[in-house]
């Protein structure tokens, strides 16, 4: 099992899998992210109390934990 592992870690065995891996994986992706916005912006139902404005939580609380995200990463890499 190490072995095959060391195989697959490998440099260029790892390049030319996810070489090949990385199209599909944006496309799904992409096609996730749009089903997301989809059915958040145009199938939730309004908020009793906030209306229609509550929608906004669909693209901020992903973009804020995004930010958060990459924030820490630059911190662990400096």
């Amino acid at each position: 099992m190490w072995k095959t592992l060391h195989q697959l870690a490998a440099p260029p065995r790892l390049y030319q899998i996810c070489g090949r891996l990385v199209p599909w994986l944006a496309a799904a992706g992409i096609i996730a992210l749009a089903t997301g916005w989809v059915r958040g912006f145009g199938f939730a139902p309004a908020d009793y109390q906030q209306g229609e404005s509550y929608r906004i939580m669909y693209l901020h609380v992903p973009a804020a934990i995004w930010s958060m995200g990459i924030y820490a990463a630059m911190a662990v890499a400096a």
